[in-house]
């Protein structure tokens, strides 16, 4: 199903990978050099967060007491242009083995934004 979204989407190229801890959330976001991210977490939304804000969250805001699954997704948007979408899930303990709900557990969803889109000629 998630594939016939994704090309209603108009999504091409779809790459998707998983890993467990933050290493692959980290190179993922370091291929996006130079853009701007959307972050969505418990409480908090932010847009227009740089990517050194991205990974300096990454490596020092998260804590290390958690497991961290991380589930990447890149594609090309109808413009062309690549994006990323990252899903990084904490879960605190055997919570995550048993398929329990735990309320300490997080998730953070962060996604790249589509850059501006040049005006063409400006009339004065």
């Amino acid at each position: 199903m998630a594939n016939f979204v994704d090309w209603l989407a108009g999504r091409k190229s779809m790459e998707y990978g998983e890993g467990e801890g933050l290493e692959l959330a980290l190179r993922t976001a370091e291929e996006f050099d130079g853009r701007t991210f959307k972050c969505r977490g418990r409480g908090a939304r932010h847009s227009r967060t740089s990517y050194e804000e991205i990974l300096r969250f990454i490596q020092k805001e998260l804590p290390d007491y958690y497991n961290y699954t991380t589930r990447v997704k890149k594609y090309i948007d109808r413009r062309g242009i690549p994006q990323v979408q990252i899903e990084i899930a904490g879960s605190m303990g055997l919570s995550r083995q048993l398929n329990r709900y735990n309320p300490l557990d997080m998730a953070f969803f962060i996604k790249t934004e589509s850059p501006a889109p040049s005006r063409g000629r400006q009339f004065s």
